[in-house]
């Protein structure tokens, strides 16, 4: 079988991001602990703005920033989620990636 160069660059590719992942996988863990753990503590915080915030004459002002700074937050979220998501989902590796290149290999070895 006859691949073309940019076939061997997807393929060069491929086993780049497989090699790559024995490091990215804890870099991801670590942005999903960063995140959640960032949220968490930003909820603890407005908690306590809120409970000030109902008392000041400026509540409109101190409501608005609360609730641009809340939603960023749900979105770190979200983030961290995703990053535990894929980490998890992918520990050892993408399945179809190793099989692809597997498979690659024992033709190569073939020809």
């Amino acid at each position: 079988m006859e691949f073309t160069k940019s076939e061997l660059r997807l393929i060069e590719r491929l086993r780049k991001h497989d090699r790559q992942w024995r490091w990215t996988r804890w870099v991801m863990l670590a942005m999903g602990i960063f995140s959640i753990v960032d949220c968490v503590a930003f909820g603890y915080l407005t908690n306590g703005l809120i409970k000030e915030a109902l008392d000041s004459p400026l509540n409109a002002k101190v409501a608005f920033l609360i609730m641009l700074f809340w939603t960023k937050c749900c979105l770190f979220f979200l983030f961290g989620i995703w990053c535990f998501a894929t980490a998890w989902t992918k520990w050892h590796g993408d399945a179809n990636r190793m099989l692809l290149l597997k498979l690659l290999d024992s033709q190569q070895k073939l020809a």
